[in-house]
């Protein structure tokens, strides 16, 4: 997996080459360009790890988006979603407890129609096709890092 792989829906390619050639330039992803820097959104951290949904609030707000809430289950990520009505979900795949991010961003699309961007450092085969079948907006490998948060975020106020 590449540093950043956004997903698009079919029948686009995944953008990951053009995501390659941005990560070599971070400046290039949006310059003086103000249409690419995405527009303030409202966000819902789903993550287990501490210091980690810390961290990711921290890029965040830094880039002038509220964090509605974080989660650290599958089900207290529904009900938060269900609550405060995220623009998007970012969301790790393994969770506490019963169920993963994978089921929480399915039955948050299903019943809400808000989309996930998947955080995550578990990108096997396998898992990665799961994932995909909830229709994400793109994965992001961990660490996070502002360009990549920024290029991934940029995906929800500018769809290709």
């Amino acid at each position: 997996m590449n540093l950043l792989d956004i997903h698009t829906p079919s029948p686009q390619p995944w953008l990951a080459a053009s995501a390659a050639r941005a990560s070599d330039n971070p400046e290039a992803s949006h310059g003086d360009n103000p249409a690419a820097v995405p527009r303030a959104l409202r966000v819902l951290i789903v993550e287990d790890e501490f210091f980690i949904a810390l961290h990711t609030k921290d890029l965040l707000q830094g880039q002038g988006h509220t964090v509605v809430g974080v989660a650290v289950a599958a089900d207290q990520a529904v009900s938060m979603a269900e609550r405060e009505r995220p623009d998007v979900v970012l969301m790790d795949i393994r969770l506490t407890g019963p169920g993963d991010g994978i089921d929480a961003a399915g039955e948050i699309r299903r019943r809400l129609g808000i989309p996930s961007i998947f955080v995550t450092a578990n990108a096997d085969r396998q898992t990665r096709q799961r994932a995909e079948a909830v229709r994400p907006v793109g994965f992001l490998e961990k660490p996070l890092t502002e360009h990549r948060l920024r290029l991934g975020l940029s995906r929800i106020v500018n769809p290709e």
